[in-house]
């Protein structure tokens, strides 16, 4: 589940003016874009949604997990996850208000089951098994920063694409929202605004959110970003800090199936809380590292089919919480 809230507000806002048109020479062009590099920095810093890529490992431990399908029981057992992911942000080109750009992405997920016990004489036999899952995908997306009634505003629209083919695109979706900026201070930012989802799979289109940022004089800063993340962050130095916190992750998974009365394409995908402290360190110009630790909820784990909404599902798991560790490496804006 990507972060588009975040990323949009925070990108309008930190780089305010930098779309602006302008007669200045040469040397004041040169001045701006230092200027523009320097706050896209400082966001980026603070917010992983803007860095230039990264690459994200997630392990949880053994988990009890109840497997359903059709309503009927299949089996109950452990199940650990690893999932790895890669992402990779190009700024496409710039012109006036207006920008483009694109995101690439891939997803290992590999599921290891044990301890199964079977509820159905035909079931397969699980024990010790692992599935291995590859995505990829891509998203282009049309950025806009305005202003209405007085109030610096920000309009986007995307387009993204998900497979673990190489001859077709499995899922499509399309994106659209409208931001607003409610207050902007060096220590107060505040947003409200709609994001609009065109997918099949899903059951509420128009989501609204809401987002606040404060830094206090300490060095501890609150971003809110409701309905997706809670943290607080600390600098313990110019090149560490410590966060605490909690928000929502996702995944997407595609299986191809030949047992019968399930489909025979299923998209597999899962609503997690990750709840924890973590640290991040700049240890180089552009790298940052970071470490995670804490509880993982999960909230949903369904199997539907390709293109059918995500209540209209075949398989459903029930798993219970679990600790994750997570670790990352991620590179600050450098186009």
């Amino acid at each position: 589940m990507k972060i588009y809230n975040n990323y949009i507000l925070l990108f309008f806002i930190l780089t305010n003016g930098a779309f602006a048109q302008s007669r200045a020479d040469a040397y004041r062009k040169r001045m701006m874009d230092s200027i523009k590099n320097i706050y896209l920095t400082e966001a980026a810093i603070r917010n992983p949604a803007l860095r230039q890529a990264s690459i994200t490992t997630d392990v949880t431990s053994g988990s009890n997990i109840e497997n359903f399908v059709h309503g009927n029981k299949t089996f109950d057992g452990r199940m650990q996850v690893l999932r790895t992911s890669a992402l990779f942000n190009v700024p496409v080109h710039q012109w006036g208000k207006n920008s483009i750009s694109t995101t690439l992405s891939a997803f290992q997920q590999r599921f290891h089951l044990t301890n199964i016990m079977p509820y159905q004489s035909n079931l397969p036999d699980l024990e010790g098994k692992v599935f291995n899952k590859f995505t990829v995908g891509f998203t282009g997306t049309f950025l806009r920063v305005d202003s209405l009634f007085g109030h610096q505003v920000v309009y986007s629209a995307s387009i993204s694409g998900l497979t673990s083919r190489a001859s077709s695109i499995q899922k499509l979706s399309y994106l659209g929202a409208i931001i607003f900026s409610l207050k902007q201070t060096p220590k107060v930012r505040t947003g409200v605004g709609l994001f609009i989802n065109i997918d099949p799979s899903i059951n509420v289109p128009v989501v609204p959110f809401f987002t606040y940022w404060r830094k206090f004089n300490d060095d501890l800063e609150l971003n809110v970003n409701l309905p997706q993340q809670l943290t607080l962050r600390k600098g313990l130095s110019p090149k560490l800090w410590a966060t605490l916190g909690t928000s929502l992750s996702g995944s997407i998974a595609f299986f191809r199936h030949n047992q019968p009365g399930i489909p025979q394409d299923g998209n597999f995908s899962t609503i997690d809380l990750k709840t924890g402290p973590g640290i991040e360190y700049r240890f180089a110009k552009k790298l940052i590292f970071g470490l995670n630790a804490g509880f993982l909820t999960n909230l949903q784990s369904r199997e539907f089919e390709v293109n059918s909404k995500a209540n209209d599902y075949f398989l459903r798991n029930k798993v219970n919480p679990s600790f994750f560790g997570s670790f990352s490496v991620s590179v600050l804006p450098f186009l």
